[in-house]
């Protein structure tokens, strides 16, 4: 009984160590490592319209500040503070009589001239008369001929101050002498004005100016982009100028280049140039920082690459580019304007390579990867910003 133990022990343990060791001998290879999934797209050509932002400010096209040119004091203000003036519209009025007693004073000095003048003329015609005859003598007649040219002369000074006297008065009511948007009133009634007081501002807003600066490395390339325009009959006038306003938004009128400096401050490095826009609707006030961006009149054809794909360290910009092995290289990039999602490269990749867009964290130069191609959105030109 114990011998048939021992043997049912044996056969067990022969059976444990045959099936261990079938086991053993059948077990799968470990399997290879999953190369990480990336999704790629790859940079293409595009025709588009080249476009450039820059900040710019606006500025009123006529902006007038109100002043005295005569002293007195202040009795009425006739306009509404913020309001549209026509030109021409009454402002200010200062006291007339202190200026009228003095027109009247030099009427009544001219007319003392005139009549002065009338009997020297009078009593040189009789002189001229008595001479031929030697009723007076010639010195006699030279004296008439002086008391005649002084005479007149003395009218022609009484005229002037009556003029004078006349413009000083006129200078008591004051007109808009452009039209604009009047600013609130620096004097009030009663106030004593003395000439050349500051009463109020005016602004011209139709048109309204937009003024910005081109920095010298910008300018030659405007330059050289220009001179191939003119080849092709385009005119500076032809660059078409659109504004974004400090809200976001688009301003709606097209505007275009009316001045450009004619040298570079040696301060800054920097050109001025200024834009018009027609501002029909009076929704630009000057003093207004808005973000120009400027369409250039040609077409040209650009390498194009998705933002996503491009990063940045201490060398620069780059992107990850895969070759024909699904393998990552790292590729310095220089790039030029952004075009909607994409951005214009000017040198480093070439059309149709393809560059990694989406898992970028989990990939690293030398790495071999599965790309997987994105959808390709095709470029619009109404999405150039």
């Amino acid at each position: 009984m114990a011998g048939s133990s021992v043997s049912k022990i044996k056969l067990w343990m022969l059976v444990f160590s045959a099936t261990a060791m079938s086991a053993c001998g059948d077990a799968p290879a470990p399997q290879q490592a999953m190369l990480p999934s990336v999704i790629v797209n790859t940079a293409h050509t595009e025709l588009i319209t080249p476009k450039s932002e820059i900040v710019g400010r606006t500025q009123a096209s006529e902006d007038v500040i109100i002043k005295s040119q005569i002293h007195g004091q202040l009795l009425k203000r006739t306009f509404v503070e913020g309001d549209d003036i026509t030109a021409g519209d009454l402002l200010f009025e200062i006291d007339p009589s202190t200026y009228k007693a003095e027109l009247a004073q030099q009427n009544a000095v001219l007319k003392q001239a005139v009549a002065s003048r009338d009997v020297a003329v009078m009593n040189w015609e009789r002189g001229r008369r008595l001479l031929p005859d030697g009723m007076i003598s010639a010195q006699d007649m030279d004296e008439l001929t002086s008391r005649k040219l002084t005479t007149a002369a003395g009218v022609v000074q009484a005229e002037a101050a009556v003029q004078a006297a006349e413009l000083q008065l006129s200078y008591t009511k004051v007109y808009a002498p452009i039209s604009g948007r009047i600013s609130h009133s620096k004097v009030s009634t009663g106030d004593i004005i003395t000439p050349q007081s500051e009463m109020a501002s005016l602004v011209q807003l139709q048109p309204m100016w937009v003024s910005f600066q081109v920095a010298e490395k910008k300018l030659i390339s405007a330059q050289q982009n220009f001179s191939k325009a003119v080849e092709k009959d385009v005119k500076i006038t032809d660059i078409v100028m659109r504004l974004r306003l400090p809200n976001g938004t688009m301003f709606d009128e097209v505007g275009y280049i009316d001045f450009i400096g004619n040298r570079v401050d040696a301060a800054t490095g920097t050109l001025p140039v200024r834009a018009t826009f027609k501002n029909d609707d009076k929704l630009m006030l000057p003093g207004l920082f808005v973000t120009l961006v400027i369409e250039s009149p040609i077409t040209e054809n650009a390498l194009l690459i998705p933002q996503a794909a491009v990063q940045e360290d201490q060398q620069g910009r780059f992107v990850m580019v895969l070759n024909d092995q699904d393998e990552v290289q790292k590729r310095i990039v220089e790039l030029g304007d952004r075009f909607g999602v994409e951005w214009r490269v000017l040198s480093g990749l070439e059309d149709g390579e393809r560059i990694v867009v989406e898992g970028l964290q989990k990939i690293r130069p030398g790495m071999k990867v599965n790309p997987v191609e994105q959808e390709v959105v095709p470029f619009k030109e109404d999405e150039k910003s």
